[in-house]
């Protein structure tokens, strides 16, 4: 899907990561040639290099959980992003509520929000557009899947999505990082597979950390 986009960089392009919930016998791609190296996967997107400090709008609308708890968290999942690097991408975030944000829409803003994805099975979505000519960024959202029933605690519930977990590995999309599907990246933050009560995203492992600093330097 394209958009008109400005003049000199010509149209936007559209790109959508799904995040699903693990299935009984998930599909186990074959290993990737290469070995001993930091597992990760990056598109070349990127946001500008001379205008970063990303700002960011939250609607907790749909959620179920007390407002101000889910922007703490929302905000201390980029936050684990930008501890690992110096350079500081994700800048101030603000807090609304029932403001019919909507994810997956053009509009320069960029968004977290909850909704209904209308296929099952799906926990989040992260939607961005940018600029083939350049790779630059221009918007991104993320939305959280109402058929779930999500939680904030210390050591995560059954039968709940924990916050945290989905939302740290929703904003590696942000920084373009990839879903990783192979079997040895189950432990990192972007393996694509999360379960009920899973908290194991929460921090950022090699791979994790080895990508954010191929992109934004360490």
């Amino acid at each position: 899907m394209a958009f008109a986009g400005k003049p000199d960089k010509g149209p936007l392009e559209k790109k959508v990561f799904i995040h699903r919930a693990k299935p009984d016998n998930p599909v186990k791609p074959s290993k990737p040639d290469v070995k001993g190296k930091e597992w990760y996967k990056y598109s070349g997107i990127h946001w500008d290099s001379d205008d970063l400090s990303v700002t960011y709008t939250v609607d907790t609308y749909g959620s179920e959980l007390d407002q101000l708890d889910a922007f703490n968290i929302i905000v201390a999942s980029f936050e684990t992003w930008d501890y690992e690097t110096e350079t500081e991408v994700f800048g101030l975030g603000s807090d609304t509520y029932d403001s019919h944000l909507t994810a997956g829409e053009l509009d320069y803003v960029n968004a977290v929000v909850w909704g209904n994805y209308p296929t099952s099975g799906v926990i989040a979505v992260t939607y961005f557009w940018y600029y083939p000519s350049t790779g630059e960024l221009v918007d991104v959202d993320t939305m959280f899947d109402t058929d779930y029933t999500w939680s904030i605690s210390d050591d995560g519930i059954a039968g709940t999505m924990d916050l945290q977990n989905i939302a740290t590995h929703e904003f590696g999309h942000w920084l373009v990082l990839d879903d990783l599907y192979n079997r040895p990246t189950r432990t990192q933050t972007m393996y694509g597979y999360s379960t009920y009560g899973e908290t194991i995203k929460r921090t950022l492992e090699s791979g994790d950390i080895a990508g954010l600093e191929a992109i934004y330097g360490e």
